[in-house]
């Protein structure tokens, strides 16, 4: 998510909760997610605070505690890992990814209270038509080739991604600029980076999955969560949300699905509950409606996704990413304060082993904000 780095306020950050504790009575949505610690104190206290007055997101889904020292606690908590097994960084989390076993539930889930069989993911847009371009809110994608549509939420944003295009996070997708996956001390994965394939779209066939490391280095809770890091890669493939490079011109990594249609939907709750990042101007629908489409959609098919040739640009482009890291959802200072649900206001994010989240209600110790 490194692109959107452009656009967050040059704060400390990291990230890590344990998941959610699941009640008696789960609230729709969350019942699919990995188990929790079931030990998170929570709220304002764990800050050494008696009152949230002073921070941005009180009420927020309790987690871990970052310690990056410094004051870069909460939704400051740093985006540089450091190595080690402490939560002195925050991540992007892997049950996010296309296809996780959360975000399969999460569908499911959906299709049996909204009566729509769609896929869920989350990603990167941008749009000078919305008051956050973009940021917080959910498209209905439907791209060609793919037996269904997806509903995305955006929780990253950058000025190189348009309202034409959306970057989706898959695995192995492309680990961008600001690489927090692989090949460096701290980050989240084993390995080099070599096996992850080219730094903009990934490994590029199906096959070049199995080089892929399984679990990261803290690798109990994707075990735990049922998911792998090639089966996720294996599952992108089969469900079309990438094309392979391999016996056309421009080669390996430049190619990509076209959109055929973008709107702005209502944010399911099965799939804010998994990034607790919610909007309070949402649309009253799931399925696209005119009003809500950006220009150029839906479009007839005439219009194709040129990512192949550097001087057409990305529109019209289902581009994929994977890089790791904190994305720009997660800086208060990139969402308004008037736009979000309360206790939703800031992305979660995880720690290093890519599932346990950490507490982002606040972001300062001893109420010294």
């Amino acid at each position: 998510f490194g692109s959107a780095e452009k656009t967050v306020a040059m704060a400390a950050m990291a990230p890590v909760i344990l998941f959610l504790t699941i009640l008696a009575s789960p609230a729709l949505g969350e019942d699919f997610l990995a188990p929790s610690n079931r030990s998170l104190a929570g709220g304002c206290r764990s800050y050494g605070c008696s009152s949230c007055a002073r921070c941005f997101n009180p009420g927020a889904r309790p987690g871990v505690m970052c310690k990056t020292g410094g004051g870069g606690v909460g939704y400051h908590c740093s985006a540089e890992p450091k190595g080690g097994n402490d939560v002195s960084a925050t991540f992007a989390c892997m049950d996010w990814t296309f296809g996780s076993n959360a975000m399969r539930s999460a569908e499911a889930s959906f299709r049996a209270q909204a009566g729509q069989d769609v896929y869920f993911g989350v990603g990167t847009y941008g749009t000078s038509d919305d008051k956050q371009r973009g940021l917080g809110a959910c498209y209905r994608l439907k791209v060609d080739g793919m037996d269904k549509d997806i509903i995305a939420q955006s929780i990253n944003t950058g000025w190189d991604v348009h309202g034409n295009q959306f970057d989706l996070q898959i695995a192995a997708g492309g680990t961008g600029a600001f690489n927090n996956c692989a090949g460096r001390e701290g980050s989240m994965f084993p390995g080099g980076q070599s096996a992850w394939g080219c730094t903009y779209g990934g490994v590029d066939s199906y096959e070049a999955c199995r080089a892929l490391p399984k679990s990261p280095r803290q690798s109990h809770a994707m075990r735990q969560a049922g998911d792998s890091l090639v089966s996720l890669c294996e599952y992108s493939w089969k469900k079309k949300v990438r094309v392979s490079g391999a016996g056309r011109p421009a080669g390996a990594c430049k190619y990509n699905p076209t959109l055929l249609d973008v709107s702005r939907v209502r944010c399911p709750e099965q799939l804010v509950a998994l990034t607790q990042l919610q909007r309070n101007d949402e649309p009253h629908s799931f399925t696209a409606t005119a009003k809500a489409r950006p220009a150029g959609f839906p479009n007839s098919g005439d219009k194709k996704c040129r990512s192949e040739d550097p001087s057409a640009g990305l529109g019209y482009c289902l581009t994929r990413m994977m890089d790791c890291r904190k994305p720009s959802g997660a800086f208060k200072d990139n969402v308004q304060w008037d736009l979000m649900v309360a206790g939703r206001r800031v992305l979660q994010t995880c720690t290093s082993d890519g599932y346990t989240r950490i507490d982002v209600s606040c972001g300062c110790s001893g109420c010294m904000c």
